[in-house]
């Protein structure tokens, strides 16, 4: 779980461009594919940014998210959006969706293949029949590890990003953040890339209907790097 440091960071950092990127390029595809959408839910949430977003586009959003230090980020940002702090691998909503969305490859955090089959055998329950789960993964080709990203927040305050992997394959994501130059805080996260193949196998496990797995969600847009976009539906 992030810490309430960590959480604050996030949302203050501007970390936002990727859920609003994601949202815009959702719409058109929805759009293209007639998919109407009434009722959404976007699983690890975080601050909420694609809720609001969806929202704002008269989407009836919902969100979930392991951390309360998101959740709250969240109902700040936007009481009128219904959240809550729940497991995604457990998390069994009382109503049905017409999507489901995971991104900011919070998939990726879910280290163990058991326990993601375990999510999309629930997120199957909780979506109507004909309605569509679309979520993002690691790309392992794509990941720039071991190269410091440099990150801005003002002329006192910066954040440094970096990737490492060991031998087992996990990766760990640290950030660290600065004050004039002293470290004030460091959070290590940590996730594993999923071979595609295997995940799109479980997805049909579980009784979904795999439309695409590739690397842009709009085939006119390009490629995204670090991302593997799954759609998947659930059979009418």
């Amino acid at each position: 779980m992030y810490s309430k440091a960590f959480c604050k960071v996030y949302n203050e950092f501007g970390w936002n461009y990727f859920p609003e990127a994601f949202g815009e390029q959702l719409l058109i595809w929805l759009e293209r594919n007639q998919v109407e959408v009434k009722e959404s839910m976007d699983l690890a949430c975080g601050p909420g940014v694609l809720c609001e977003f969806l929202h704002s586009h008269g989407i009836h959003a919902s969100g979930m998210d392991f951390s309360e230090g998101m959740i709250a980020i969240a109902k700040e940002r936007n009481p009128e959006i219904p959240y809550e702090v729940a497991d995604m691998i457990t998390y069994r909503p009382d109503k049905e969706f017409d999507l489901v969305t995971c991104t900011g490859d919070a998939m990726n955090h879910i280290i163990d293949l058991r326990d993601l089959e375990k999510i999309f055998h629930n997120v199957y329950g909780y979506l109507k029949k004909g309605a569509y789960f679309i979520f993002d993964i690691l790309d392992q080709s794509e990941i720039a590890l071991g190269e410091p990203i440099p990150l801005e927040w003002s002329d006192t305050v910066t954040a440094q990003f970096m990737i490492t992997q060991n031998e087992e394959g996990i990766i760990h994501l640290k950030t660290t953040v600065y004050e004039n130059g002293i470290p004030q805080f460091e959070e290590v996260i940590t996730e594993v890339v999923h071979d595609t193949y295997a995940v799109c196998q479980l997805l049909k496990k579980c009784g979904f209907q795999v439309v695409s797995c590739d690397n842009r969600l709009l085939d006119d847009q390009p490629a995204r790097g670090m991302k593997w976009f799954v759609i998947a539906r659930k059979p009418l």
